[in-house]
């Protein structure tokens, strides 16, 4: 008896690590007390967008973007002119699972495969948005996460733009010089962005600083605008910076790409190279939570085991 379910103990743990799926919008090292906190501090803290990434070409810093797939990274189509696309991919990386580049623990990973939308056609910004298929997966843990891509259009209860910026050090490099940047902003009506730009598109959303906050962001190519659900309790990419002048600055909105508007192309796009995104449904299980129900399995593994060896002395 005890024998059957030790078999059977372990191989729910087998078949429970296989079924597990990451849970994306969620940032491990950031309880969920706190997901939404009413007084944050200004700088980003280890851990805190798990899912931001720099875009890199020789070692520098090209621009921002996000993970949204273990083999994928979105950006701004723009940070890919056709000469850059014309040089060797090979040149092309992605910094990843650090806020700050002098960080000895970073990630990079070369990039396979960089795919610009088909209706990209500069100096129009209308389908501003790239992806970019790694040539490794993105092994995920506490500073390396997804994001969550909304599936339509919807009201947010807070929201952030981030961004890689110079910290005016006296480094060699403009690399070790950057860190990444927050700024509380606020989604402001399409109708009344539309007033002060002129020929906004139907695929942009604006945004600017929200008031009553702290902190200023120039605006970095491909950043995301993170977005937070207070019935999930997950945090969602509603947006792709693509242009504006000190972006989020009250009179002078950012510029945005909706990512909502382009999961079709988003998930026809990953498919097409066999490495598929699929929309994230809420009932996922954490990487905490998948952690000690394992250490559970396997105290009871222990357990079972001693008590096993407890029956089998006392039938010597």
């Amino acid at each position: 008896m005890m024998l059957s379910l030790l078999i059977a103990l372990f191989m729910a743990s087998k078949g429970h690590a296989q079924d597990h799926e990451v849970l994306c919008g969620h940032r491990p090292t950031f309880p969920n007390s706190s997901w939404l906190p009413f007084r944050e501090l200004l700088e980003v803290q280890n851990g805190e967008f798990p899912w931001q990434v720099s875009i890199q070409m020789l070692g520098k810093h090209l621009c921002g973007g996000s993970i949204i797939h273990q083999w994928w990274v979105l950006t701004a189509a723009h940070c890919f002119p056709r000469t850059l696309l014309e040089m060797a991919v090979v040149n092309i990386t992605v910094v990843m699972g650090t806020k700050t580049f002098s960080d000895i623990n970073l990630e990079r990973k070369q990039v396979q495969k960089i795919i610009v939308h088909k209706d990209y056609k500069p100096p129009h910004l209308d389908s501003d948005l790239c992806l970019l298929l790694l040539a490794t997966p993105v092994q995920f843990n506490q500073v390396k996460m997804p994001i969550c891509l909304p599936q339509k259009e919807s009201s947010w209860d807070r929201c952030w733009m981030t961004e890689w910026a110079s910290t005016h050090g006296h480094g060699s490099t403009r690399g070790l010089n950057m860190q990444l940047k927050k700024l509380r902003v606020v989604q402001i009506h399409w109708r009344a962005c539309a007033k002060r730009v002129t020929q906004l598109s139907r695929s942009m959303l604006c945004a600017w600083k929200e008031a009553g906050t702290n902190g200023k962001c120039q605006g970095d190519s491909g950043a995301p605008m993170i977005c937070a659900n207070w019935e999930t309790r997950r945090l969602f990419q509603v947006g792709v910076f693509s242009w504006g002048i000190t972006s989020g600055s009250r009179g002078r909105p950012g510029m945005f790409v909706s990512v909502a508007q382009f999961i079709p192309w988003i998930l026809e796009e990953t498919q097409r190279e066999g490495r598929a995104l699929t929309l994230s449904k809420a009932s996922r299980i954490p990487l905490t939570h998948v952690s000690r129900c394992s250490i559970f399995l396997s105290l009871g593994s222990q357990i079972l085991l001693a008590a096993m060896f407890a029956g089998d002395k006392s039938n010597c």
